[in-house]
Parts: C-alpha cells; structure tokens; sequence
C-alpha cells in the first residue's frame, strides 16, 4: 500500500514537471504552425456606452444634495471658512454638469436651463476659488449670482415652482 502512494506521488510530479518544460518550451520560441494552428481572436466589440439619464427620483436626489451644500456653502461662506465653503461650492459645481443628465428632454434641451446650469458651474468655481483666496468681498458676487441662477427668477421658478410653494 505504501508503496502504491509512493509510486503515485512520483508519478504526479513527473507528470507535473513534465507539463512545464514542455510549457517553458512552448513560450520559448513561436511554432511553425502558430498562424494556422492559433485560432484566431477577434477584437472585442465595444457596446456602446448607454447614456445614464437622471430620472425624477434621481433628480430630486441631487436636488436635495445641492441644497444641502448650498446650506452649508452659506454657513461657511458666513464663518470666513474658505476652504470648507469651497468644498460645497465645487459640489455645486459638480451637481450642475449632473443637472444636464436629466431624463426629461425638454428640459435638459431648453436652452434657458443649459444656461442656469452653466451659470450655476461657472459661477460656484468662481466661489470656490475666491473662497480659497479668502476674497470674500467677490466671493459674495458669486454667491450672490448662484443664488440667481438657481432661484429668484432662475431655474427653479421655472422648473420647480412647486418648491417656491413649500
């Protein structure tokens, strides 16, 4: 019997060794027949990458993110805490390219809501770099311009009246 297992395990590792050398070999040089004989890969096709809309319970979503920030923006803004206000200013900013991803197309596509969006970016990276500077004497215009762009006579009076309401 003990034999028998000494015999086995012998056997197993030839059989192992045997399977690398001739591996090794195999990788060492390139067949003759490697053009006939290697099937042939064919490219992977890309599928093509599907647009990520925001759908209502998305879009309000990011709503109440926006208003979180801007809450804290202000706070900040408030206390001369430039790098935190900063931080909230480029989450607006981030929102507002996400703001162009909504499902409802003609939203998205009116051109006065591609225009408060772009003025939400520009105008909270404008913040957002005053903040930093601690300038906050223009970093309240920008303040004050992000408050336009979204409010007042902005975006939401238009697109979420119903929010004015509450």
């Amino acid at each position: 019997m003990r034999s028998a297992i000494v015999a086995a395990v012998c056997l197993g590792a030839t059989v192992t060794f045997a399977g690398l050398t001739l591996q090794a070999q195999s990788t060492d040089k390139p067949s003759k027949c490697a053009p006939k004989c290697t099937p042939k890969e064919e490219p992977k096709k890309e599928e093509p990458k599907k647009e990520e809309w925001l759908d209502d319970e998305a879009m309000e979503k990011l709503m109440e993110e926006c208003k979180d920030s801007w809450n804290a923006l202000k706070i900040n803004a408030k206390s001369k805490m430039g790098d935190k206000a900063a931080e909230k200013a480029d989450k607006l900013a981030e929102a507002a390219q996400k703001m162009l991803k909504y499902h409802k197309k003609e939203v998205r596509e009116a051109k006065d809501y591609k225009d408060w969006a772009a003025e939400l970016e520009k105008q909270a990276k404008e913040f957002s770099k005053l903040a930093k500077k601690s300038d906050w004497k223009e970093a309240e215009k920008a303040k004050e311009k992000i408050a336009t762009s979204c409010n007042d006579d902005g975006c939401h009076s238009k697109y979420r009246p119903e929010e004015e309401e509450k």
